[in-house]
Parts: C-alpha cells; structure tokens; sequence
C-alpha cells in the first residue's frame, strides 16, 4: 500500500510539473492580450488648438437624418463606420454620431472620436427625432453608465425614428424592449447568448439582415453593409446603392437583394482563439497612421483585422496630436504624435488614396530617421474592398487559419483569398508543450537523482548498522 501511495503521488508531482508551466504562460498571456486594449493616461485630453479645430457639421434641412449612437465607453468600430460611411457616401443624408455628451470616447482596437452632437444638441438642431437612429455593438449594455443611451433610444422610436441595429447592436435594441414580440438577427457567435437574455425577441438565423419594415436588425459585422445597402435602394432606389457599393469595392452586392446564408456554428470561443488569447504574449505593436481625409471603412478595416484577433497591439499616430477629419467629416485624434509614439514595428498607411492625401505626414516620418517601415496596405490594393488587404496582411504576418477564422467573425463572404503564409500557427501550438515537457524532463531528472541518493544513503546506514 505504501508503495502504491508513493507511485500515485509522484504521478500527481509528475502531471502538476507538466501543467503549472503551461497555466502559468496562459496567464502571461491572458495578461499581455488584455493589455492590447489599454489606453495611454491622456488618451481622453482634448488637444489644443494648432491650426485644425473642433468643427461642427454642416445640416441640409432637405435631407433625412441619420444619427448613430455611441455607447459610454467602447463602440464597435466597423459596426460604427459602416453606416457613418455609406449614408454619407450616397449623399442623400445627414449622418451624425450622437452620445449623451460631446466628449472623446473609443472605438474597438483603440480609435478615439468625437462625436458630432450629444443628444440636446442634435435635438436642438432638428426639432424632432431623426429619421434612423443606428445602434452598432458596445459592451455593458445594461450598465448605469450606458442607461442614457438605452432611454434616447426608446424616446426616439416613440417619436417615429427608425431603428436601425448593426451586430450585436441587437443586444441593444433587444434591451430597450423595443425588439419584443418582432423578428430579429445578430452576429452568429452572439445569437444564442442574446436569445438566451431576450426571448420575447424571434431570433432568425441564416441571414444577413432582417427588415421588420419599421425596423431593421443585422446580423454580424460586414452584414451590417448589406443591410445598409438595402434601406437605401428601398428609399432612394437601387441604382442609388449600387452606386455607393462601386465606391467601396463591396464583392457581395448580391446579398443586398437576397439575405440568405448558411448559418456559421454557434461557437463563441474556438481553440484558435484561446492558442492566440493565452499563449501569443509576444504581441507585435504597429502604428496606424492617421490624416486629414482618411476613409472610415478602411480605418476601421485595420483596427477590426488587427486588435481583434489579439494578434497585434495598435497606435494611433499622427504628427501632431490635433484634431482629424475624416472623409466623411468624422473628427478623430491620435493617441500618440511622433515625438513620443511608443516603439513599434510597422506603420500601417491605411487607405486607398492614402499616398496623394498623406504626403506631407509620411514624408515628416520618414524624415525623422524612424525605423518602423511603412506600409501602404490599401494603396497597394486600390480596387480592393477595404477587408482585403489587411486579411491578407494578417495571413501573411500570423498565419492563414488566424485570417480565416477573422473573415468568419466579420461575416466578410465570400472573403479574400488567402494563400500565402503558414496554414496553422504551429509555434503557438508547440509553446506550451515545449514547457510543459521541459518541466516535466526536469521534474523526473530531480525525482530519479533525488532518490538514488535516498538509497543511497539508506543503504551506508544500513551497512554500518550490520558492521
């Protein structure tokens, strides 16, 4: 019996020395993947005045309104950008971006905006509710802090807005109450969370967007394109829409007029994501370029390509840090300038014109002797959808299954081609086993001398005793 004891505990010594190493660099990890979306202390402070301004956006009384929310603390960028781009690129709408107050808030991947009105303001300008409120994805949708957001909402839609949902901005509309009773869709990964919360909601599967007629709900992120695209050829005609998909390079035109698709597995979390959340704790940081004219959805194709596959911390730059506008008239700031900008690989050029409208910025950083290269993504790819090149990008830099599982998350069908890098993170794979094995090597090695020298020893005391 005391023998058996003695071999189950040096198995238990044995299977702990192989897995405490491997636990331990999953915490590493986790704790290095959540530092990816840490902020700078000043990333709230407004920047002064030095030559480009806080501006307010012009209002053409003839137009419908578009006014899309931001939650409190985080707001999902594409789902965001998405309606802030096409409704402003169809020309037939004023877009603005409306929070409780006008201050600095975050876009997922690290992206700080200025939204265009607070909600007083906007009220003050329009006289009544706009004509579509949109509702992209934020975390804590129940929390005291997004309340406000919640109740403007539901007050809208009681004045006869049309609400609009991107993504898991379901789970918003959803908590507002407004969705009970009526048909609804959202991201594949979320779907069953959120019938599980709501289910007074009829949650549909299999389609990239729902149009309750009143109403319209997304399904995850890229559907929020198609959805977009239908409300406009439906109220200012098909050739209006296509028009605005031909400026985007958008592939998949076709599911603007038939929302059909093979439903994804429900799978929230896949082994893929835990190899890259708990053992990718040498994450590369590059810098993501930002200037005057800069297109929305290829910003926001970067910073939802990069960030969230806990592949690679972001930093926004520019040469100073002011104020900068968008395309479409959407004010940004940088979190760095490039006296202090953190150290970091890459700078990332994002956009199709990037090369005539950024010039002068990266020249200025060229100039200054810094070592990141340059990389003009979307300029090297000009015809392409805007989810293309970094996809591709981040195949090449991590490994094709990381860019897969990514098109899959951003719902982009048919999805870019992906043929060169790794098919499979294969050092992501072996890491953890290479540790767990060495310890255990260890382990045994210390075990085996440890008791050769208790027998050892043993057997001088027991030939003494018989001397």
């Amino acid at each position: 019996m005391k023998k058996f004891f003695k071999v189950v505990l040096r198995s238990v010594v044995y299977i702990l020395a192989f897995i405490l190493p491997i636990v331990a660099l999953a915490a590493i990890g986790f704790r290095s993947t959540v530092g990816l979306a840490s902020k700078p202390a000043h990333w709230a402070v407004v920047p002064k005045a030095d030559g480009a301004t806080l501006v307010t956006k012009s209002f053409d009384p003839t137009k419908p309104t578009v006014a899309i929310v931001l939650g409190n603390d985080q707001t999902e960028i594409t789902d965001f950008l998405i309606p802030y781009e096409l409704f402003s690129a169809s020309e037939a709408y004023n877009v603005y971006a409306v929070a409780p107050e006008r201050k600095l808030t975050t876009l997922s991947g690290g992206l700080e905006v200025m939204p265009d009105f607070s909600y007083a303001e906007l009220d003050a300008l329009l006289g009544k509710s706009p004509d579509v409120v949109m509702i992209p994805a934020f975390p804590k949708v129940t929390s005291s802090d997004n309340q406000p957001v919640l109740t403007w909402i539901k007050q809208q839609s009681e004045k006869g807005s049309f609400i609009f949902s991107i993504c898991v901005g379901a789970e918003v509309f959803a908590a507002t109450g407004l969705l009970d009773g009526r048909t609804a869709t959202t991201h594949w990964q979320d779907i069953a969370r959120i019938e599980q919360l709501y289910p007074a909601v009829n949650w549909v599967r299999g389609v990239r967007y729902v149009d309750g007629d009143t109403y319209m709900t997304s399904a995850g992120i890229t559907s929020g394109i198609d959805a977009v695209l239908h409300y406009i050829a439906r109220h200012n005609g098909e050739d209006v829409a296509q028009a605005v998909s031909q400026k985007i390079h958008y592939p998949s035109f076709a599911y603007v007029n038939n929302p059909q698709v093979e439903q994804y597995p429900p799978v929230s979390v896949t082994p893929l994501d835990l190899m890259n959340i708990l053992f990718h704790w040498d994450h590369p940081t590059d810098g993501v370029l930002l200037y005057d004219g800069v297109d929305e959805l290829e910003l926001a194709s970067i910073f939802d390509t990069y960030a969230a596959t806990y592949s690679t911390k972001l930093q926004s730059v520019s040469e100073t840090r002011g104020w900068i506008t968008t395309r479409y008239g959407l004010q940004i700031v940088p979190r760095w300038d490039f006296e202090d900008v953190p150290t970091i690989a890459r700078l990332i050029v994002p956009g199709s014109q990037a090369r005539q409208l950024a010039t002068v910025e990266v020249n200025s950083w060229e100039s200054n002797g810094n070592a990141a290269q340059t990389v003009f993504l979307h300029a090297d790819n000009p015809d392409g959808f805007a989810f293309d090149a970094p996809l591709q990008d981040l195949a090449h830099q991590e490994n094709i299954a990381t860019a897969i599982l990514d098109a899959k998350r951003l719902e982009y069908r048919p999805g870019t081609l992906l043929t060169e890098g790794s098919g499979w993170p294969v050092w992501l794979t072996i890491r953890p086993l290479l540790f767990g094995f060495a310890s255990l090597a260890i382990t045994i090695f210390i075990s085996k001398r440890w008791h050769r020298r208790s027998s050892t020893r043993v057997g001088g005391v027991m030939d003494q005793a018989q001397v």
